[in-house]
């Protein structure tokens, strides 16, 4: 479909009333895969990526579609979004494999679970855009939580056919998830530089497009952009790869923690949830309630007087 035919489609959808009946029904579809999920969780753990692989497919669909509509597809190329697909990979291609499990767990409790923080992430059921965000980045560091300590049967099955199997997947050293996991981000750092800032440099700038870069580095006060600012005009693409580089494997350093203790993860976790729940309630409260009416083009509804 092109892209012409999607924006028609969605200005159909823009008026008031279909705005109001979107976010009533997205709200109501947001609680209660929030609550599908933390229920199969806590039942069933060995198989919370089945619901991780099912709503992958439908939110990241979802998001492509919808990111070509306002020319923000290029922020599709970054990271994390590489990481669910190896994350996805390593659980349906090569769900034995060692190495891919200590690699995505680096990825899923390091640079995905932070960025929660970083961009942050809020528990916001209405919006579609900030859920997905919010399951881009913490979904995969549920299932890390859950590979490591509630592996699938089958795996646990096929390591106790091997004493070394077995070692090799419980046992992780810093070279495992600092280093390992460090050659294949370098290698999607090397290709995203290339096409965001060399191939796609000219194309992005005439067409409009955004990219994480133009994100991070539009507010002045943010520590991104008054890091890489300091630089001129031409290095300040490496300026901001080099900082991704660093915050990257300092975040893989931290995970040798999660990976030895499991209540420091599961804490990890809940943290990271609590603080994607209070960045929700600051934006229901302090942001969304003073400008949606004003968004929906709807009178506000007079007070009741008491009887």
């Amino acid at each position: 479909m092109s892209r012409a035919k999607l924006k028609a489609m969605v200005k159909k959808q823009v008026t008031p009333k279909k705005i109001l009946l979107r976010d009533k029904l997205a709200f109501v579809a947001g609680t209660v895969l929030a609550m599908l999920s933390a229920y199969w969780l806590g039942w069933s753990p060995t198989t919370f990526y089945r619901i991780y692989t099912a709503e992958a497919f439908v939110l990241f669909t979802l998001r492509w579609a919808l990111y070509r509509i306002k020319k923000w597809h290029y922020y599709l190329f970054d990271f994390c979004y590489v990481a669910n697909v190896l994350l996805l990979v390593h659980l349906w291609v090569f769900p034995h494999s060692a190495y891919m499990h200590k690699v995505t767990f680096a990825y899923a409790a390091g640079p995905l679970a932070w960025s929660v923080v970083a961009f942050r992430n809020s528990l916001v059921f209405h919006s579609l855009d900030k859920t997905t965000s919010l399951f881009l980045h913490w979904f995969p560091a549920c299932v890390a939580w859950t590979e490591r300590w509630h592996p699938d049967v089958h795996v646990r099955e096929y390591n106790k056919k091997s004493t070394e199997a077995m070692a090799e997947w419980h046992n992780a050293s810093l070279l495992d998830l600092v280093v390992l996991p460090m050659i294949p981000y370098l290698v999607w750092a090397l290709l995203y530089y290339v096409k965001i800032f060399v191939l796609s440099s000219s194309r992005i700038q005439q067409r409009g497009y955004d990219t994480l870069f133009n994100y991070t580095t539009a507010n002045p006060k943010s520590g991104v952009s008054k890091f890489v600012k300091q630089f001129p005009p031409k290095a300040q693409p490496v300026a901001y790869m080099a900082l991704h580089v660093t915050l990257t494997g300092a975040t893989f350093a931290v995970c040798k923690v999660w990976w030895n203790y499991y209540h420091a993860h599961t804490v990890f976790l809940l943290a990271i949830l609590s603080i994607s729940a209070w960045n929700g309630a600051s934006y229901y409260f302090e942001v969304f309630a003073h400008r949606y009416v004003q968004m929906v083009g709807l009178p506000s509804k007079p007070a009741r007087k008491k009887q």
